[in-house]
């Protein structure tokens, strides 16, 4: 019976409820004086527990993918899970470093930034209200500056970015909290595995709570690909001290924010040169409640980025993470590697058992700002003096 089968959360439901009824029609007999009957009612409580305990994990558990079968959950008293890593389609820094024709680019930065809005000294997180001028929407956007951002001697750089997306439910701040990916760049930065850089962290939920899958729907409906990928990211431009290079730019994404990364990389490949993909998936998955346009729509086969990858392939270099026993993401992932080849490429690590998890992806995102350092020009670490 698998771990995450509705059968496996009945059964124990059922086992719960019946250890409860068992208590209380023999407590009478277990309510006698001596070490024998105390020791009894010690044994019944902790067993009803142990299974209430149960029964609330395995439902948590379905619902955020802690662990993805019972492998999975042992391993997890074990040693970390093992993953194969292959590579698919060409060359990660050729993809990343080859210019896209016909327009769609980031814009030219202009002569004057804006100065950064007040804050404690040294802070290098800042929030900000942004409207999009050509998708019409306001949502929050979280920046986390490199440390270097504000030193004199780096007033000329400019930084490569990485634009994250969160998965749904979540909060734009997924990204610099529970995934830690400000601390990880600044240990590889210092490490010299990859170049300094900005986190921009949009919000993907406009209106809040209504999971959107970040894709343009039609009359009536939000635009959020054009705030993601056109709004958001000319903003930064216009904001910071920012590459303008298809090779400096990077979609990061977890689960639904993973197929908004790589939705994001393969229909805009003219402004993200990259994308990291945890646990994510290649075509959009819609609750039944939202229905951005009707069957057959231009816009559904726009969407299907398999189909889009199989008729012509971008030039993105491409981290994917995926397990077999990732329900949400193995399938599609699978699908969509069958039709990979050159001019994208993409990394793969695979698990064999692996939840759909933060706890697991969290402990990737080393390895991922290193491939990103290591494989795309933008992100390359400026060698040290001397």
């Amino acid at each position: 019976m698998d771990l995450t089968s509705g059968p496996f959360l009945g059964l124990l439901v059922l086992a719960t409820l019946a250890a409860a009824a068992a208590v209380v029609i023999l407590w009478d007999r277990l309510a006698r004086p001596g070490p024998v009957p105390v020791l009894g009612r010690v044994a019944a409580l902790v067993v009803v527990n142990l299974f209430v305990l149960a029964t609330v994990g395995a439902a948590a558990n379905d619902s955020f993918g802690f662990f993805a079968d019972w492998t999975d959950l042992a391993g997890a008293f074990a040693s970390a899970p093992h993953a194969s890593t292959s590579t698919h389609g060409g060359s990660a820094g050729i993809a990343a470093g080859t210019a896209v024709a016909g327009g769609g680019g980031l814009p030219s930065p202009p002569r004057t930034l804006p100065p950064l809005p007040p804050g404690q000294r040294g802070q290098r997180e800042f929030a900000y209200t942004v409207t999009g001028p050509l998708s019409g929407l306001t949502g929050q956007v979280f920046v986390d500056l490199p440390a270097s951002y504000r030193d004199p001697s780096a007033r000329h750089r400019r930084y490569p970015v990485i634009e994250t997306f969160h998965g749904y439910p979540g909060v734009p701040r997924q990204w610099l909290d529970r995934m830690g990916l400000p601390q990880v760049l600044d240990a590889e930065s210092a490490a010299r595995h990859v170049a300094p850089a900005l986190v921009v962290a949009p919000q993907i939920e406009i209106p809040p709570g209504r999971d959107t899958e970040c894709v343009d729907g039609g009359p009536g409906f939000p635009a959020l690909d054009t705030w993601l990928t056109q709004d958001v990211p000319d903003w930064v431009v216009k904001t910071f001290r920012v590459r303008t290079d298809r090779a400096g730019w990077a979609a990061a994404g977890l689960s639904a924010g993973g197929w908004c990364a790589a939705m994001a990389s393969l229909l805009h490949p003219a402004r993200y040169g990259a994308a990291l993909v945890f646990g994510g998936y290649f075509g959009a998955k819609f609750g039944s409640a939202y229905r951005p346009w009707p069957p057959g729509s231009p816009l559904l086969r726009r969407y299907d980025l398999i189909a889009q990858v199989a008729a012509a392939p971008r030039p993105v270099a491409m981290w994917v993470e995926t397990s077999h026993s990732d329900h949400t993401s193995f399938a599609s992932t699978e699908k969509f590697l069958r039709v990979v080849r050159p001019p994208l490429a993409v990394h793969l690590v695979e698990f064999a058992h692996a939840g759909h998890s933060i706890l697991l992806w969290a402990g990737l995102v080393p390895e991922a700002v290193q491939w990103l350092g290591a494989e795309v020009p933008g992100f390359r670490a400026v060698p040290a003096e001397g």
